[in-house]
């Protein structure tokens, strides 16, 4: 589908502060609906995403981690040491020329730096400014630290995760880091309309905490009405909606299915699997019928849910047989013409390069970088008729947009910048430029 790539917010300018993945997701948001997001760093305490997750293939350093560019898509970079009555100075007049100023850091590190809402707004009237933390910047916690897991952990999430009879899985890659970065987005939108329509900004205060609280809803509301534990005996029974012919027990999934599990198929490797669920009678002979009806399947004691369930073990193996001989597209497409619910079980690169459904909605983006060349990124999940958002540049390099925001925007001379440069304020004097390469985390 073709769709117009309109920049929304276009001269709309965001002074962003944040840092790892949370604020960092609102931000992206925000440019890719077309805002000028202009991101502060200092060389000496980067963002610690810049050492994170580098291809494989490619050199550490602090300007082609794969995490950090994905993240920092669309946006420009500049150096700033904030710490400096100079740089404190610069910040005062970019904030004075920004409509939204973010960050993620502790509660009260912004007001340290003498950067509370009151000052803020003193400074640029009508400015919008946007904090995420663990559990916000009010009440007797909000001194806590805390980062994604916990945040996870606190909420209850992580307690409602997991196998029985052992401790909780939890979630995976950091999910409330994405909610609240979702959750920030939306917020500024908001708070950029009231403006709109008032002249006046506002503080929002985002807790992560909090934003979880609404995927934990269906625990709290079974607590409440039923006085019921999240803690389920014998919760889930595995891939197979029943676990045995003795043990019938199925107090999650729904539906009763057999065969219902996880498949080999051909290709012999790891990831070479599909899974296939079939929940009747009429269904098990679509099944047949779909797989060219082998004599194996045509046994009467497959003929009936009660028969299969009680067989499950020579079924699953008879069916393997059949499994292995295509690839889990090749069986996923063929079953679910047929009405059976099978899929085929991805991998991250399954994802990227293979899921008929994703390349239809062109999920992911290629876009240049001047160190890793062209890359994949992930595109902004939103599809819109006219104001459709997209990745306007990968991350930047350190500093490279120093001239533009020192000078353009706030109109000092290039022997003006090359003087703060020197000086220690737009770039540490005992770093040079050149050992960008070489430096590695502190941790």
């Amino acid at each position: 589908m073709t769709v117009e790539q309109k920049e929304v917010l276009k001269g709309i300018r965001v002074l962003d502060f944040t840092w790892s993945v949370s604020g960092a997701t609102t931000t992206r948001i925000l440019a890719a609906l077309g805002a000028e997001v202009i991101k502060v760093e200092w060389p000496k305490t980067p963002d610690a995403m810049r050492f994170s997750m580098y291809a494989k293939e490619d050199e550490p350093g602090l300007d082609n981690g794969a995490f950090f560019n994905n993240l920092s898509a669309g946006k420009k970079g500049i150096t700033l040491n904030v710490k400096s009555e100079r740089g404190m100075k610069l910040i005062h007049e970019l904030l004075k020329k920004s409509d939204v100023v973010t960050e993620n850091f502790s509660a009260g590190v912004f007001e340290k730096w003498g950067l509370s809402y009151e000052s803020l707004n003193q400074i640029s009237p009508g400015i919008i400014y946007m904090s995420i933390s663990g559990l916000g910047h009010s009440g007797r916690n909000k001194m806590y630290g805390t980062w994604g897991p916990t945040a996870a952990a606190l909420s209850g999430m992580t307690f409602t995760s997991g196998l029985p009879d052992t401790h909780p899985s939890g979630w995976g890659y950091s999910i409330l880091d994405v909610v609240a970065g979702y959750t920030g987005a939306y917020s500024i939108l908001n708070a950029l309309y009231y403006k709109k329509r008032t002249g006046k900004g506002q503080y929002i205060d985002i807790s992560q905490v909090e934003t979880a609280m609404h995927l934990a809803g269906a625990n709290l509301l079974d607590f409440t009405v039923n006085q019921r534990s999240s803690k389920r005996p014998g919760f889930p029974a595995g891939n197979r909606s029943v676990a045995s012919h003795e043990t019938s027990e199925n107090s999650y999934r729904g539906k009763t299915g057999c065969p219902h599990n996880s498949y080999r198929c051909a290709g012999g490797g790891e990831n070479d699997w599909c899974t296939i669920a079939v929940f009747s009678d009429a269904e098990w002979c679509a099944f047949k019928g779909a797989i060219g009806n082998p004599p194996w399947a045509s046994q009467e004691k497959f003929d009936t849910m009660e028969g299969r369930i009680r067989c499950q073990d020579e079924l699953d193996d008879s069916i393997e047989t059949f499994t292995m001989t295509r690839n889990k597209y090749e069986v996923m497409e063929l079953l679910q013409k047929h009405g059976i619910a099978c899929g085929a079980v991805q991998m991250n690169e399954d994802i990227m390069e293979k899921d008929p459904q994703l390349k239809v909605r062109a999920l992911f983006e290629k876009l240049g970088h001047s160190l890793l060349g062209v890359r994949s990124f992930e595109g902004i999940p939103i599809k819109m008729s006219k104001t459709q958002p997209y990745l306007h540049k990968a991350g930047p390099l350190m500093g490279e947009d120093n001239d533009y925001v020192f000078g353009t925007v706030l109109g000092y001379s290039q022997e003006e910048i090359k003087e703060m440069t020197e000086a220690g304020v737009l770039w540490p004097d005992d770093m040079p430029k050149d050992q960008f390469k070489v430096i590695r985390p502190l941790w």
